[in-house]
């Protein structure tokens, strides 16, 4: 099956109606396969469906049996047919019944109750045309409720299977959809909204799921109810029937007409409603840029006007939608009009004229729900298009088929020939590293230093191959990156970062993150060699602290230490450390260098590092210009032999020095 293309609104204004329809088999198509695993009772909700449509013949025919009994008093005969000859033999026991009791209250009013001028007599109370026929009428009074809680019945059932599928292929689209992002590679993220990647699971799944559900109800429904009913009015007069359907087919127009403005009125609305959530993501988790410039009124005012545009777009499609059964219902009055004047012309009783009239408005419901359906399919289309477009989105990073798992390794890291570009959609794009060569020894302290933009980082992503190299490759323990499994490689790695991100969850499962299965005594080793449970202890929650959305609540030293906890807690043969104690006063700092001094034994730690003060101990230096390696040593070798890095020392001294002397 061709992949799905992801079209907007937009593109749906501009395709033809057997484009339309072409894309909508595609995409339908794949979106009945989540239906399968429910087949069984989305089946079971089709067919109680075809009944809940069947039951407006039996209501059509229900009904005019009780307008004849009740309304023709003159003629309480039951009009003959095969429906109304059995309900006329239920009416026959009712009457049978009705006398019985009749006599024995007749009896029993005879006898004063013991109330004042109060004796119950029932025949009393009934007129005087009634009397000879009351068990008919009760029995067919009685049968109005019935003949409403059978189609009543029949439609929450059917409703309700519906449902029930429902809300399972919504969590499976979200599910899938949810599972698709987070396998996409790092460079995915680089380009993509997030905000438009939260409309894509959370609302535009809803959208699918919810049409799907409709059209496949609707689609199934509405015709048999329609046909019922038209079934049960000709049978009651045909002649009628037809006067009032004359300009039946004139109701398919306004659809026609207006299909194409409703497309383009919500030709915006998607595009609106991804930059809206766009921008209340980008508000929220820039929160302390926006409160720090004081732009609280000016992001009101973003949302405002954004708000505003989708108000506008959604009241237009609205007010077409809405416009469509309008046009129909007024195209539909002219029949009705006609075989008003057909049943004054012929004398029909009043009870079959309330039967053909109140049949004939039980149709035009039906066939306003069909003239949606159009509209509703184009929605559907845009909707599903999108997450099926996200789902099969190849990423750029994958793990081949026969990927083998890595075990715990020792650490040794190779760059053979290493080189990279970022995809920035240049011809010749400029490389970010190149002729990489480098060998990392297990429990070896590494550090890399140069200007920004030498490919530091860089370094850092390839070896968690968040990328893959463009050539030559990287290794460990001789094991090639790309022939091992992601995970597999990414748990030899630990990770403390610059930008010391927290999740909104307690400081307890921030660290538990590291290692899920951790044990509590583990995680209170961990934080204390971290030394976080020296704050812990003073809060009053203790370790189910919340530490609040990006770790808020926590100054920025109380965040690094508990992301460097949560590495030392994972404990993995590599550690990889982005200036890690950059947000650290002098004396944690120092401490936490014990820290990861006692953690990197037997380990390979690889250090990026701007303050030359927190890598001079490392057993190799490695100096970075332009994307490759301009010099690799120690401290003492380095200043001897690489002008950059002595140059960056004599800055970096220089201006602790005279910042030493300016404090004094």
């Amino acid at each position: 099956m061709p992949k799905p293309v992801k079209v907007s609104r937009k593109d749906m204004a501009k395709l033809s109606t057997a484009e339309t329809m072409a894309l909508a088999k595609q995409t339908y198509a794949k979106l009945f396969r989540y239906i399968k695993p429910y087949r069984g009772r989305f089946l079971l909700g089709i067919f109680v469906s075809v009944l809940s449509g069947f039951s407006n013949f039996l209501l059509i025919q229900g009904m005019n049996v009780v307008f004849s009994v009740v309304l023709d008093k003159n003629s309480p005969t039951v009009p003959e047919s095969p429906l109304n000859q059995f309900l006329g033999k239920i009416n026959a026991q009712s009457f049978t019944l009705y006398h019985h009791v009749a006599e024995k209250v007749d009896k029993i009013s005879k006898f004063n109750l013991g109330l004042p001028g109060f004796q119950v007599n029932p025949a009393h109370l009934l007129p005087e045309a009634w009397r000879g026929s009351v068990g008919l009428v009760i029995a067919a009074c009685a049968l109005v409720p019935l003949i409403f809680l059978l189609r009543g019945g029949l439609t929450y059932l059917a409703n309700y299977l519906m449902m029930w599928v429902s809300t399972r292929i919504l969590y499976d689209l979200r599910n899938d959809t949810y599972k698709a992002l987070l396998g996409q590679s790092l460079g995915y993220y680089s380009r993509a909204k997030v905000g438009n990647l939260v409309q894509t699971v959370f609302n535009q799944a809803r959208v699918a799921q919810q049409n799907l559900m409709t059209l496949s109800q609707d689609m199934v429904q509405r015709p048999v109810a329609i046909i019922s009913i038209l079934a049960a009015l000709l049978h009651q007069d045909w002649r009628f029937t037809c006067y009032s359907l004359i300009v039946f087919p004139l109701c398919i127009l306004p659809v026609v007409a207006i299909g194409r403005k409703v497309r383009q009125a919500g030709a915006q609305e998607e595009a609106e409603a991804g930059q809206m959530m766009v921008q209340m993501t980008e508000c929220f988790n820039g929160i302390r840029v926006v409160k720090s410039h004081a732009r609280e009124d000016y992001e009101q005012r973003r949302f405002q006007d954004s708000n505003t545009k989708m108000n506008k777009l959604f009241m237009r499609y609205g007010k077409a939608m809405e416009l469509v059964g309008m046009l129909v219902e007024i195209v539909a009055s002219f029949g009705v009009g006609i075989g008003l004047y057909y049943a004054w012309s012929s004398g029909i009783t009043a009870s079959k004229f309330i039967t053909l009239v109140g049949g004939l408005t039980q149709i035009y419901p039906h066939t306003k729900a069909l003239s949606r359906i159009q509209l509703v399919m184009q929605k559907t289309i845009v909707a599903t298009s999108n997450i099926f477009a996200t789902m099969e989105e190849e990423p750029e990073v994958k793990d081949v088929p026969d990927a083998k798992k890595l075990n715990r390794t020792e650490g040794r890291i190779s760059f053979k020939n290493v080189t990279f570009s970022y995809k920035t959609g240049h011809k010749d794009p400029r490389p970010a590293v190149r002729g990489i060569n480098l060998e990392m020894q297990p429990g070896k302290f590494y550090a890399f230093i140069g200007p920004t933009g030498a490919g530091k980082s860089t370094l850092f992503s390839l070896i968690q191959r968040f990328y893959d190299v463009d050539g030559g490759s990287i290794e460990i323990d001789g094991h090639d990156l790309r022939s091992v499994t992601q995970q597999s490689l990414r748990d030899q790695i630990g990770v403390v970062s610059q930008d010391a991100f927290l999740f909104h969850d307690t400081i307890r499962e921030n660290i538990r993150y590291g290692r899920l299965d951790a044990t509590e005594k583990e995680i209170i080793a961990a934080a204390t060699q971290a030394h976080v449970h020296d704050f812990v202890v003073d809060k009053k929650e203790g370790y189910d602290t919340l530490v609040g959305d990006g770790g808020g609540n926590l100054s920025g030293g109380q965040k690094q230490r508990v992301t460097i906890a949560r590495a030392i807690l994972r404990n993995a043969p590599i550690l990889l450390l982005d200036e890690a104690t950059s947000a650290l006063d002098t004396e944690t700092e120092k401490i936490i260098q014990e820290a990861i001094q006692q953690l990197s034994r037997g380990k390979t730690v690889i250090a990026i590092a701007h303050r030359l003060s927190t890598i001079l101990g490392a057993d190799q230096i490695v100096v970075m210009q332009n994307g490759g390696i301009e010099s690799i040593g120690t401290h003492q070798e380095l200043l001897q032999k690489s002008e950059l890095y002595a140059r960056l020392y004599q800055l970096q001294f220089q201006e602790a020095t005279q910042w030493s002397e300016g404090s004094d």
